[in-house]
């Protein structure tokens, strides 16, 4: 296995290719931020500066780089996707029992704090279930058009309808 000698100021560090691999993966967690991917790294005790991960993903490592990012994307994804629906859940949870005990005050009304945590739950909850829904590649709305708009956009688009010549005979010719 060989391994890449990187320079610091306070002499040479030497990292595996396993090491470097990992560091990478980790930037590409990361979306990118090696800042972050640096304290990341520090956490499973490998030590690996910022400015280090930055060169090797924007300079010297850029295809392995991109390449170890578009194998793992899938999983760092899904990863997220689940992540963001664990946390909906516990929001939506939260909301629930904020529900419950405005309920109970109802009468009362004057706990202004059940009401403003009851809100801002359901604000998360949908902020991380349309989070989850876009990382998982479901639509987050429903977008409904006329033929008339749709013709009309395609046209603005440069798109001669006028040169299409088709003619419907039956049924079984519309797939």
């Amino acid at each position: 296995m060989t391994e890449l000698v990187e320079k610091t100021r306070q002499g040479s560090k030497r990292y595996s290719e396993a090491q470097i691999q990992r560091a990478l993966i980790e930037v590409a967690a990361c979306s990118g931020n090696t800042t972050r991917a640096s304290a990341n790294l520090a956490e499973d005790d490998l030590k690996i500066d910022q400015k280090t991960l930055w060169r090797w993903s924007r300079r010297e490592l850029v295809e392995q780089y991109e390449r170890l990012r578009a194998e793992a994307l899938p999983a760092i994804t899904a990863q997220a996707t689940e992540q963001h629906m664990s946390l909906a859940r516990r929001q939506m949870a939260i909301s629930h029992q904020a529900a419950d005990l405005v309920a109970q005050r109802l009468p009362k009304m004057e706990d202004k704090d059940l009401v403003n945590a009851m809100g801002k739950a359901d604000i998360g909850s949908g902020i991380h279930t349309e989070k989850a829904q876009l990382l998982a590649g479901q639509p987050t709305q429903i977008v409904s058009k006329s033929s008339k708009e749709l013709i009309r956009e395609l046209e603005a688009e440069g798109l001669k309808l006028d040169a299409i010549d088709a003619e419907v005979v039956s049924e079984e010719d519309v797939t």
